[in-house]
């Protein structure tokens, strides 16, 4: 991995959400900056976190997002162990089906930051193979599934950048 980061970093600066509230909006205001004057630059952020959830990477801030795994919660919550109870109880809803739908629905939430008009575009790549099975991929939205036809489906990385 350290491989890869060393090879992008001679092209493109690389910028890092941290837990630091202070480093990460500095790092993005570096982000931003470094694509107004059209160098580019990379901006790596957790699934779930400050970056993912409530900053928009629209026309030239976002043109590819890559989702590495599913971005499933952390199934040792109290507070999320008391609401899959809730759901089984009152709703039948089981917690593997909860579970699955609220991590593809984070994934599309986090996709979604670089298209934000009808004029965006950008590449989502979702970069673990279980998107490719039924029971993850039948829960993401139309606007992502049109694009996910077979022909895109389960590439290996020499096809997918080939």
């Amino acid at each position: 991995a350290l491989g890869i980061l060393r090879e992008l970093t001679k092209s493109k600066l690389v910028f890092i959400e941290t837990k630091d509230v202070v480093e990460t909006t500095l790092a993005l205001d570096n982000y931003r900056r470094a694509c107004d004057c059209g160098r580019g630059a990379v901006f790596l952020s957790v699934a779930r976190g400050k970056v993912s959830e409530g900053i928009n990477f629209d026309r030239h801030y976002g043109r590819a997002v890559i989702m590495f795994g599913v971005p499933f919660q952390y199934t040792l919550s109290h507070v999320l162990r008391a609401r899959l109870e809730y759901l089984q109880t009152h709703y039948q809803i089981r917690e593997q089906d909860f579970l699955n739908f609220d991590a593809l629905r984070q994934a599309s939430q986090c996709v979604g930051r670089v298209i934000r008009s009808k004029t965006d575009y950008g590449l989502m790549i979702f970069a673990d193979s279980r998107y490719n099975r039924y029971d993850k991929r039948s829960k993401l939205p139309k606007w992502i599934l049109q694009f996910m036809n077979d022909a895109y489906l389960n590439l290996s990385t020499d096809m997918a950048i080939g």
